[in-house]
């Protein structure tokens, strides 16, 4: 659930099937003094209520400008072990980072760290809907959180 600060009214309430050990999630200020929320979680359309028993769950972004849009981004938790969401550049481009390797209960192995442009998976993301109305195409809802400027907190 994401509440407006100021009002205490709620901009958007959605259950997202999450694991123990999905990674948390992250905000990003944007230049109109919004955040930006990362969240992972596993998405389910109303009714359908079938859970796979190991669900690769996916990263999703959501901007309180679209209420009832969802996007979901390319990446999954297969073997995330920490995530984190940052401005490189100074309020240029927004990324996050994903270290992947064992899980703690695992035998050891490779670890990596990956830095991935929102941007890039942006252009690329699945627009969904939560609520029957489309209000705007998917393509115009992925340019404008394409063209998204953000802000550093310092």
């Amino acid at each position: 659930m994401i509440v407006e600060s100021g009002s205490g009214a709620v901009q958007w309430d959605l259950k997202l099937n999450s694991r123990a050990e999905s990674p948390g999630p992250a905000t990003l200020s944007t230049a109109d003094h919004r955040s930006a929320f990362l969240i992972w979680g596993e998405y389910q359309v109303a009714g359908n209520e079938t859970r796979s028993r190991a669900p690769l769950q996916k990263l999703y972004l959501f901007h309180p400008s679209y209420t009832n849009v969802l996007l979901e981004l390319r990446n999954s938790t297969d073997q995330i072990i920490a995530f984190n969401a940052t401005l490189f550049e100074r309020s240029r481009h927004a990324c996050y980072v994903l270290l992947r390797g064992p899980q703690p209960n695992e035998e050891p192995g490779s670890v990596s760290l990956m830095k991935r442009k929102l941007k890039e998976d942006v252009s690329e993301s699945r627009v969904i809907w939560l609520s029957q109305v489309a209000v705007d195409s998917e393509q115009y809802i992925r340019d404008r959180l394409y063209r998204m400027r953000f802000h550093s907190r310092v």
